[in-house]
C-alpha cells in the first residue's frame, strides 16, 4: 500500500485536470481534453484486463496508453530496455500485454502477442474536440497506475510502483518550478515517456498541470527545432546534459526558450553557462531517483547546492540520508548528500559510484568528468573492472568517441589529471557509446560492448635502436633483438607486479629498428601478453598472480 502521509489536501485526482484546455500540439494541431478523454474511452474498450506495457516513443501516444489502461482499472509496466525481447519478457513476467499506436516510430518493437490500437488522436472527427461528453473519472488515490523500473545504470533494474495520489501531488508541487511564469508554458522534451523522468516531466505534468506538452519523435537537434518553432511562448525545453551538448554543438538557430531542464545525469558548469548564453534560457537541473521522482532542483550557474521541493524532508540515518515526500513511501538516497540547515544541499556523489584499486578509492563519476572534459572528446566512459576490487591484475577500460584526437592523445591527458591506479592500459577509440533514449549508459550496456571491442588491449610498443650495445654479441654479423629485451619490455608496458611469467613463446626473430606492438588479454587470474610485427605474432606470454605462501615456523 502506499504511504497515506500527506502534508497538503489533495488536488484535482481527475483523469485530467482542466480538460478544456490544450494537452499536446501535434503535427495535425491541437488536442484538447475533451478530444484526449474521449481516444482514451475508445482505446480502453480496445484492451484486456491486465497491465499494459506502451511501446511508444511519442508523447501523446504514451498518454493515451497510459489513459486507457487507468480507465480499464490496471496500470502500465515503464522501462528504458526497449528491445523485442525484454520488453516481452516484461510483460509475460507480470501477465501483460505489449500495446502499442499504430505509426508510433516504436511499434516495430511490438513484440509477438502484442496489441497495435489505431491513431485515435489522428481520427477522432473535429467536431468532437470541445463535447465534454465523455467521463472524466475521479482516480482514488491510492489506485496503482506504474510500475516504473530503474535504468540498471549500476545493476538489475528494479520496478517501483507509483500510486496516483502520489504522482498528482508531486506534479502539482513541481509544476511551479517547471512552469514559473503567469502564462502556462509550453513543455518540449527529448527524453522519452517510459523513463521516470520524461513520465514525471511531461506525461503527468501534462495531465495534472496546466502547460501544454509539443509532440513529436526523433532524437537530433533539426528535429528538437522542429518541436520548439511549434512551440507556444514561453517554452521549456526538458533535456539531458549530453543532447544539451549536442543542440549546442549543431549550429542550429533556436527559437526563444524560457527555460532548459536538465536531469539524468549532473550537468557540468561550463556547459550550463554555454547554453544560457547561446539559448537566452535559465538552465536548471531536477535531482531525483526512479524510486523517488524528483525531490530538488537548482540553477547550475548559481553554484552546487542544491534545494529541496516543498514538502520534501531529509532525516540523517545511519546508512544515509532518508527523504520523506508527499503521496511516497520514505526512501533512503542512494547519494552521498551534504545537507544544510536552511534547506539546501550538496550533491557528493553515488554510493555505488565509487571505485576501489590498489588501496586507493575515486568516483567513477569525476574519473568521467574528467574524461569528457578532455577538449576533442565527445563521448567517454570509464568502465570499472568485474570482482574482487583487491585483485592486483584489475585495470579501468576506458571507451572513448572522437574525430579528431588519437587513443594516445587521450591517454596522455589522462595520465596529466588522474592517479596511476586508475589509468587503463589503452584508450579504445568506438563510433558511440550504447547509451539509451535519454543519454544514460548502463553497466550491462557498456559490458556487452566491451565484451565485443576488448578482445585484446594495447598496451605499448618497443624498438631496440640499431646501435645497442648488446647487438654486437647477439649475432655477429646478424644481429636479433635478445628475447629476454623483448620479455622485459612486454613487462615493462604492461605496468604491473605481483605477476610471474608461467611460459614464454618466441615465434619469429625480430631485427633491430623494427617496433613491435604489445596487446594483452585478462581472464580471470590470467594475463596473456602477445607481441606483434606488423600484425604477426612473435612472443606470447602467460602471466599468472603470485601466490603467496605461509611461512612455516
Amino acid at each position: 500500500m502506499p504511504d497515506a502521509r500527506f502534508d497538503q489536501q489533495w488536488p484535482d485526482l481527475s483523469l485530467v485536470y482542466a480538460p478544456d484546455r490544450p494537452l499536446f500540439l501535434t503535427d495535425q494541431g491541437i488536442v484538447t481534453g475533451w478530444s484526449f478523454l474521449r481516444a482514451a474511452h475508445v482505446v480502453a474498450a480496445l484492451l484486456p484486463d491486465c497491465p499494459i506495457v506502451p511501446v511508444c516513443s511519442d508523447i501523446s501516444s504514451f498518454a493515451l496508453l497510459l489513459a486507457a489502461t487507468m480507465l480499464r482499472g490496471q496500470h502500465v509496466l515503464l522501462s528504458s530496455e526497449r528491445n523485442p525481447a525484454r520488453l516481452a519478457e516484461l510483460a509475460l513476467e507480470h501477465n501483460a500485454v505489449c500495446a502499442s499506436v499504430e505509426g508510433d516510430s516504436e511499434s516495430a518493437l511490438l513484440a509477438g502477442g502484442g496489441l497495435m490500437v489505431p491513431d485515435i488522436l489522428a481520427t477522432l472527427p473535429s467536431s468532437y474536440a470541445e463535447t465534454p461528453c465523455c467521463h472524466n473519472p475521479v482516480i482514488k488515490p491510492d489506485a496503482l497506475v506504474a510500475l516504473v523500473f530503474t535504468s540498471g545504470s549500476t545493476g538489475q533494474p528494479v520496478g517501483h510502483r507509483k500510486y496516483w495520489g502520489g504522482l498528482v501531488t508531486r506534479s502539482v508541487t513541481a509544476r511551479v518550478l517547471l512552469d514559473p511564469d503567469d502564462a502556462p508554458a509550453c513543455l518540449v522534451g527529448t527524453v522519452p515517456p517510459y523513463h521516470m523522468y520524461g513520465f514525471e516531466a511531461l506525461v503527468l505534468q501534462c495531465l495534472n498541470t496546466r502547460v501544454t506538452v509539443v509532440t513529436g519523435s526523433g532524437g537530433y537537434p533539426a528535429d528538437w527545432q522542429t518541436s520548439l518553432n511549434r512551440a507556444l511562448a514561453p517554452r521549456i525545453l526538458v533535456t539531458t546534459p549530453l543532447q544539451l551538448r549536442t543542440m549546442l554543438r549543431s549550429g542550429l538557430t533556436w527559437p526563444a526558450i524560457r527555460r532548459v531542464v536538465s536531469a539524468s545525469a549532473p550537468l557540468a558548469s561550463d556547459l550550463a553557462a554555454e547554453a544560457e548564453e547561446v539559448l537566452g534560457a535559465e538552465v536548471t537541473e531536477i535531482y531525483g531517483s526512479t524510486e523517488t521522482g524528483s525531490v530538488a532542483m537548482r540553477r547550475t550557474v548559481s553554484g552546487a547546492y542544491w534545494r529541496w521541493y516543498k514538502g520534501v524532508t531529509p532525516h540523517e540515518r545511519g546508512e544515509g540520508i532518508e527523504i520523506s515526500a508527499p503521496g511516497v513511501p520514505s526512501y533512503v538516497l542512494a547519494d552521498f548528500i551534504q545537507t544544510r540547515d536552511d534547506g539546501t544541499f550538496l550533491l557528493l556523489g553515488r554510493m555505488k559510484d565509487v571505485v576501489k584499486l590498489g588501496g586507493k578509492r575515486s568516483s567513477l563519476a569525476a574519473l568521467n568528468a574528467v574524461l569528457n572534459a578532455i577538449p576533442g572528446v565527445e563521448d567517454g566512459a570509464f568502465l570499472p573492472p568485474e570482482g574482487d576490487s583487491t585483485n592486483i591484475l584489475a585495470r579501468m577500460q576506458v571507451f572513448a568517441v572522437s574525430s579528431t584526437l588519437t587513443d594516445q592523445n587521450i591517454l596522455r591527458a589522462l595520465r596529466e589529471q588522474i592517479e596511476p591506479v586508475f589509468l587503463p592500459r589503452s584508450v579504445r577509440l568506438v563510433p558511440a557509446l550504447p547509451r539509451n533514449a535519454l543519454g544514460k549508459l548502463t553497466l550491462k550496456a557498456l559490458r556487452a560492448m566491451a565484451g565485443q571491442v576488448m578482445q585484446e588491449e594495447e598496451a605499448g610498443s618497443f624498438t631496440l635502436p640499431s646501435d645497442h650495445s648488446c647487438l654486437p654479441g647477439h649475432f655477429p654479423g646478424n644481429p636479433v633483438v635478445p628475447g629476454i629485451l623483448l620479455l622485459e619490455a612486454g613487462l615493462e608496458q604492461l605496468g604491473q607486479t605481483g605477476l610471474h611469467v608461467d611460459m614464454v613463446k618466441f615465434l619469429h626473430p625480430v631485427l633491430p629498428g623494427q617496433k613491435v606492438v604489445f596487446q594483452v588479454r585478462s581472464s580471470g587470474s590470467v594475463v596473456r601478453l602477445t607481441a606483434r610485427l606488423n600484425d604477426q605474432p612473435v612472443m606470447r606470454v602467460v602471466l599468472k598472480a603470485k601466490q603467496e605462501h605461509a611461512t612455516q615456523s
